[in-house]
């Protein structure tokens, strides 16, 4: 039986119908709290009503807190919150895969997708160990000519076959990398490398997608790696822009 302890509470207005909502996580916004529209947004707490539209909602921001789950939990899971639609997201999933994103741990078991754990919300010492990240290695092949998901940069690695020609890419547009970013200001920047292992003397040319600017030497030849530097240089929404500096090959 989840249990509960409350040490700060606060009402701010639901800003969409929360009424299949309580006990998940949502966000706050400038028109009060939602649900996430991802799972790397920045959790508020966790809803403890079902507030219509514009109705009151009473959020738990710290203490122990009944939390709906995605799956089994088991005392001690680091939490963030699960994303599945606009309409189904807020969920407690177990953080294991990104640690950095948890917002809560589990001190009662929940056995079962949509049973109540109970979790606390405070400050978490995270299992991180320091100056590691988690990489994803990109694996591509395309005969033709490739546009990189924001996703795939951040992984940190692209192991790009030509596939039989020069190839010309295209890095993902400046409002799909911005908004991939945790809390991006001007500035957040990200490294991430394009190895070419193509078997023949075939080239790859990264090119900017929409306000991405690329800066330096982007052609990559056979068996070399070539390292980038992505610099966001305006975040507004409908304005965001990304400069892409080359920094350095390196020959395999």
């Amino acid at each position: 039986m989840a249990t509960e302890n409350k040490i700060l509470d606060v009402s701010v207005a639901a800003a969409e119908a929360l009424t299949d909502d309580q006990y998940r996580f949502v966000v706050l916004t400038s028109s009060g709290v939602r649900r996430p529209d991802s799972e790397s947004e920045e959790i508020y707490g966790i809803l403890q009503n079902a507030p219509a539209s514009g109705d009151a909602a009473v959020v738990r921001i710290e203490g122990v807190s009944k939390l709906q789950m995605n799956a089994a939990a088991a005392i001690g899971d680091f939490v963030k919150a699960e994303y599945v639609s606009a309409s189904d997201a807020g969920k407690g999933k177990a953080a294991g895969d990104d640690p950095s994103m948890a917002r809560a741990m589990v001190v009662e078991a929940a056995d079962a997708e949509d049973d109540l754990a109970s979790v606390y919300l405070g400050v978490l010492a995270q299992p991180v160990t320091e100056g590691v990240k988690k990489a994803t290695v990109t694996t591509a092949a395309d005969a033709e000519a490739r546009t990189y998901t924001a996703a795939e940069l951040l992984g940190g690695l692209i192991l790009r076959d030509c596939a039989g020609g020069a190839r010309t890419d295209v890095t993902p547009t400046a409002a799909l990398i911005v908004a991939a970013l945790k809390n991006p200001v001007v500035g957040s920047s990200f490294e991430f490398t394009i190895r070419n292992t193509s078997d023949a003397a075939e080239t790859i040319t990264v090119s900017g997608g929409t306000d991405v600017t690329i800066s330096g030497t982007a052609t990559i030849g056979q068996n070399n790696s070539k390292r980038f530097l992505a610099v966001c240089t305006n975040v507004t929404s409908g304005s965001e822009a990304v400069t892409v500096y080359s920094l350095g090959t390196v020959v395999h």
